[in-house]
């Protein structure tokens, strides 16, 4: 992968064009604000003058909402493009947002049967290591009632256009606007993506997918997917490493697992609209723990990538693996930008906000695993050169700063240390927490700088 040069929240934000150029430049400075201090309220990152100024930006009527989304995304088109990879993982993912007490914002309903909150659906760009690339894409959801009373024959019944899951094929529709034409797209999702329409959208667009099958669903000649992938040997064994399961709470750990693949051809259920296919062939790959264990690790990842030997079935699995990724992004928006906590009077307010967040949050995801995955590129990828130089002072206590810029590798380590990282032996690399404190120490130390040097 070539180098590439990644833009900070703020400076993607300076190609946004609203016909007012103090509501543009209120815009980039807001970002910038929230940017260095994600953790804090609006007022707690842009001040008491910075928030009224923010706000009544949302509230202008030239504020164009869909302008920032657009200039986000040329900006993740254009990594895609400059890094040179012929495959970009288009990774979705679904979060509820919760947002419990938020009781009088306008049009906000419920994200799911008990709680009121929002359901953001983002899909992330990755190079096919995992580099995280930017934000392709995002969409959102609240209910207007918390629970819908209709039988589950008649949910069934209902269009995909009428389902919560057709967010995915709206997301998976604006992610591949981005993608270049020379670039071939991979849809990765989770088993809330195993439904018909997704595999058909996937091959009408003429892109790839990867997704974990949750459904047993009959094959044509009067099989059962799962059987025939379960029955089919192992062409292999590889050690694999397996994310960490936050829902479990368990560790990433690398496992030896044996793998096997085949094809299955699966009819059109009947719930599903006549336009999609009659039927579609599917290539099934399985890869199980190999152990005396009662309930062995198993994976099943439905695709339409080639599978010719156990190479082609163990790149389709790596590619599963970064989909984990998505769950940090997540992780970071939560619990480093409190979206949660978002306050506007109402739910079309939100959105930008949360929007913006996303963005940030994106560039602190790629920072931490652009390190690992190419840990020799200059650190000025990311940093400006105030910044690397001022955050090596920081955590060195030198006075002199090196002439040119160290590794990202290195740049990472003194973010984590500058976060209060312990780097205990069990702790391993730096993770997105001790980065995100990290720079929110460094900006906020570059932002005493210049106050002080205005008072000289």
């Amino acid at each position: 992968m070539e180098e590439i040069k990644y833009k900070k929240p703020s400076e993607e934000m300076a190609r946004v064009k609203q016909g007012d150029a103090r509501l543009d430049a209120r815009l980039v400075e807001s970002v910038e604000a929230m940017s260095a201090k994600s953790e804090a309220s609006i007022i707690g990152s842009c001040g008491t003058y910075g928030a009224k100024g923010f706000y009544g930006l949302l509230s202008n009527e030239k504020f164009k909402f869909n302008e920032i989304q657009k200039a986000s995304g040329e900006a993740t088109g254009e990594r895609i493009e400059t890094s040179g990879i012929e495959e970009v993982l288009l990774v979705q993912d679904t979060m509820d947002m919760n947002m419990k007490g938020h009781e009088k914002t306008a049009g906000l309903g419920y994200s799911s049967d008990k709680t009121k909150g929002i359901k953001v659906h983002s899909c992330l760009a990755m190079a096919p290591d995992g580099t995280n690339l930017g934000l392709a894409s995002q969409s959102y959801k609240t209910r207007a009632e918390a629970k819908n009373e209709a039988s589950k024959e008649e949910k069934q019944r209902r269009s995909i256009e009428d389902k919560e899951s057709n967010r995915w094929l709206e997301t998976g529709r604006e992610a591949m606007k981005i993608v270049p034409e020379n670039v071939t797209a991979i849809h990765v999702c989770d088993r809330e993506g195993d439904f018909y329409e997704l595999y058909a959208e996937t091959l009408t667009l003429e892109s790839k997918f990867v997704i974990r099958v949750s459904q047993d669903r009959a094959t044509v000649d009067g099989d059962n997917t799962m059987q025939q992938i379960r029955r089919t040997a192992a062409c292999g064994v590889a050690d694999i490493t397996i994310p960490r399961d936050t829902r479990k709470n368990v560790a990433a750990q690398t496992i030896e697992m044996e793998i096997a693949y085949c094809a299955a051809t699966i009819a059109r259920p009947k719930r599903v609209t006549q336009d999609a296919p009659k039927q579609l062939t599917l290539n099934l790959v399985r890869i199980t723990e190999i152990t005396l264990a009662d309930d062995p690790i198993e994976w099943i990842l439905a695709t339409n990538m080639p599978l010719e030997n156990s190479d082609d079935a163990l790149k389709i699995v790596t590619f599963y693996t970064h989909r984990w990724k998505i769950e940090r992004f997540h992780f970071i928006l939560k619990s480093g930008c409190k979206v949660e906590k978002i306050q506007q009077r109402s739910y079309s307010r939100i959105l930008p906000v949360l929007f913006i967040y996303s963005i940030i949050a994106a560039f602190i995801l790629s920072i931490t695993y652009f390190a690992r995955n190419s840990p020799s590129t200059p650190c000025d990828s990311f940093l400006s050169e105030i910044e690397w130089k001022t955050l090596y002072r920081l955590v060195n206590r030198s006075p002199k700063p090196p002439i040119r810029p160290y590794s990202i590798a290195s740049a990472v380590a003194f973010l984590g240390e500058l976060g209060s990282f312990k780097h205990k032996p069990s702790d391993g690399d730096y993770g997105v927490l001790s980065v995100w404190k990290g720079l929110f120490r460094l900006f906020d130390a570059l932002d005493t700088i210049d106050r002080l040097m205005g008072q000289v």
